[in-house]
């Protein structure tokens, strides 16, 4: 079937976005050989950069993997788009909503606070832009690829493919059997095993049921989230049943947590003292937190409740005995 122009345009923009993440990758590289020489770098700098610049050469080549995708009209490049488009909402929605209610402090020590807060207020604005910018472009890519037409197109059999959550908990051929959105979730996974170490490094508290730890407690809930994350990619990866029931207790706990957290008695001074004590690790000047520790979980359960319901769809994917296929 012929390949619509939304098809392509996405594709286009799907390049457009791997580019730009490659060239901050390149950006990062550089300012690491420059400020390192020099002696010029925050503390933890490094650890931060190198982690940024792996995270993004992951969604360069996850972006470059699906427009080639989209390009052939591969099925898995359209699931993949369905999946990008839904954590694009959930992180775009709520950063919106930072910026549009929330004034970016101006520091104390700045020799013009009048110029200051106007710069301030417009790159709020312009970071609200963006963020809309986003989150329109989840949503039409969302509404576009769940379109009969548009998934006709991706059809081989003359039936169209299921859309939405349903699509994403599919098994198929190009993941050895493996939902996509099963495979993204572990890779989120082992993502987080990758940070955690960065907060060790930089001597970050770590938050753990509403309070914040540093030193050994800190080393030891760390270890703890790590084994846990590495145990459930690995679990997800092999399509093994207790690796996904594994991950709905973590993502059900991680809930538990990031409520907790906000709702026990003196969690905001609880959190304005471990964002000071952040600031302080990494040789940044303290300052006032703009926002209330509830607006975290704007951020927080969208991206853990859109894991905890990739899992729960996929219940069938890991009851059904798999089928390797040497197509990837």
């Amino acid at each position: 079937m012929k390949r619509s122009a939304g098809v392509t345009i996405s594709a286009v923009l799907v390049f457009i976005g791997s580019g730009l993440a490659l060239l901050s990758c390149a950006l990062m590289a550089f300012s690491l050989t420059v400020a390192v020489p020099n002696g010029n770098l925050p503390r933890g700098f490094g650890y931060i950069a190198l982690f940024t610049i792996v995270v993004a050469g992951i969604f360069a080549a996850w972006g470059i993997a699906s427009g080639v995708g989209l390009l052939h009209l591969r099925e898995w490049a359209r699931i993949s788009m369905l999946v990008f488009a839904a954590f694009l909402l959930v992180v775009s929605i709520p950063g919106l909503l930072l910026f549009l209610f929330v004034n970016l402090p101006v520091p104390a020590n700045s020799p013009n606070p009048e110029m200051a807060e106007q710069i301030f207020r417009i790159t709020r604005w312009a970071l609200a832009g963006f963020y809309a910018l986003l989150a329109g472009l989840g949503a039409a890519w969302l509404y576009h690829f769940n379109r009969p037409a548009v998934k006709d197109q991706f059809s081989t059999r003359g039936t169209a493919p299921p859309g939405g959550i349903t699509a994403a908990a599919r098994p198929g051929s190009y993941s050895r059997g493996r939902p996509l959105s099963i495979t993204i979730v572990a890779g989120f996974m082992m993502l987080g095993v990758l940070s955690l170490p960065v907060f060790l490094a930089l001597h970050m508290p770590i938050m753990f049921l509403g309070y914040f730890f540093v030193g050994p407690q800190a080393f030891l809930i760390v270890l703890g989230y790590a084994a846990t994350q590495a145990a459930i990619a690995c679990g997800l990866w092999e399509m093994q049943p207790w690796g996904r029931s594994l991950a709905i207790y973590y993502f059900n706990f991680a809930i538990f947590n990031a409520v907790i957290s906000v709702i026990l008695p003196g969690a905001q001074a609880r959190y304005e003292a471990a964002m000071a004590l952040m600031q302080a690790a990494i040789g940044a000047p303290t300052a006032p937190m703009p926002f209330p520790i509830w607006f975290t979980l704007l951020f927080a359960l969208p991206i853990i409740g859109i894991q905890l319901a990739f899992v729960i769809a996929s219940k069938k994917a890991f009851e059904t005995p798999r089928h390797f296929s040497p197509m990837l």
